[in-house]
């Protein structure tokens, strides 16, 4: 038995809606040479907390050439899953997430914010699955009531050459007593869907990462004082070398169950970072804030979660700045909740800039 929902409609449709969302912020958007911004002082570094379910990381192998399984884990209770993965099949592949309840009793399986999207671009792919992720995300949707041994799957259809990216939050909960239940999360790419996911082989890892790690979100506060002028802090930076400038607790050792051992997942992708932005205005007047978002890793297309907004970057490269919102402070400052996230096919860190300027 399986159950199965469909997204291939709804991704191709997000993928136009948001491609023509996108546009329009590519008019509207204000990119500043980098050069523009600096020197900047490093921002004293919040200690970030793990936070959230366990993380499901499915990036390996990143451009699978036949069909197959990318990685098998079982979770308990709350989880996400992200996923990445170019299709380079030479024909149309269905990528797709199963859970299959692998107990003797009926399984209670809710989601709770779903984000998917294929385009061929890899970066645009990611930038529309993590928008559409973060502007869905409600109350828990109850998407399957699992018998033993029934598998429920989210697909997506990517051409060849295509990037299917996704991330979701799920929860699944035992129907007699509403205990945390365990389940077992199959990513993989078929033509044709298979009754048991738990019978596809898994293919050889590449370069890249899969994995499951403790937690999916990181918490933390992050403090801009207006007398240090201009700042900056990296999100996503390296989690060691030499070109870690990593965060306190931003990073967890997670462990692969396919091959065995530890990992990491380097940039945090399918991290959520959500971070009370404390303004502290140290004037006696009112002044102006700006904040950027430069992709000092590389480039990409972004989003952010500021305040109540929901921004999405044009393409941005390292040499740019996106200016993605500028507001007034009083005397006494401001905190905004913000939330972010690097997207699938975006090399990071994302270096925040953050400037103050008299109120005109």
């Amino acid at each position: 038995m399986k159950k199965t929902k469909w997204l291939l409609n709804i991704g191709l449709l997000g993928t136009l809606l948001l491609s023509g969302s996108a546009a329009a912020f590519a008019d509207d958007a204000e990119l500043v040479p980098i050069e523009t911004l600096k020197p900047a002082v490093p921002m004293v570094k919040p200690v970030l907390t793990g936070t959230g379910g366990s993380l499901i990381l499915s990036d390996s192998p990143e451009s699978p050439k036949v069909e197959g399984a990318y990685y098998r884990d079982a979770v308990t209770g709350s989880f996400r899953v992200f996923w990445h993965h170019q299709n380079m099949t030479g024909e149309p592949l269905t990528v797709a997430v199963a859970v299959t309840n692998t107990s003797d009793e009926p399984v209670m399986l809710f989601s709770e914010g779903i984000g998917l999207a294929t385009d061929y671009y890899p970066d645009v792919a990611g930038q529309m699955a993590l928008a559409d992720f973060m502007s869905n995300r409600a109350a828990q949707k109850k998407e399957a009531i699992l018998q033993p041994g029934e598998s429920y799957y989210l697909t997506a259809l990517a051409e060849n050459t295509h990037t299917a990216s996704g991330i979701a939050n799920f929860a699944a909960y035992t129907q007699q007593g509403h205990g945390d239940a365990t389940v077992t999360v199959t990513t993989l790419g078929y033509k044709e869907q298979p009754a048991n996911p738990l019978d596809v082989p898994i293919l050889p890892k590449d370069v890249h990462v899969r994995g499951t790690f403790p937690h999916a979100d990181r918490t933390g506060t992050l403090d801009y004082n207006t007398s240090s002028g201009n700042s900056l802090i990296r999100i996503s930076s390296a989690a060691s070398g030499p070109w870690s400038d990593s965060m306190p607790g931003e990073y967890e050792e997670g462990w692969n169950a396919v091959d065995g051992g530890t990992v990491i997942n380097n940039g945090n992708y399918g991290v959520m970072y959500n971070l009370s932005v404390a303004i502290n205005n140290e004037e006696d007047v009112k002044r102006v804030i700006s904040v950027y978002d430069n992709p000092s890793g590389g480039a990409g297309h972004y989003v952010i979660g500021w305040g109540k907004d929901l921004l999405q970057s044009p393409f941005v490269n390292y040499q740019k700045a996106w200016k993605f919102t500028e507001f007034t402070v009083n005397k006494k400052g401001k905190t905004i909740a913000a939330e972010l996230s690097l997207t699938g096919g975006a090399a990071g860190p994302q270096t925040l800039y953050f400037t103050n300027s008299d109120v005109k």
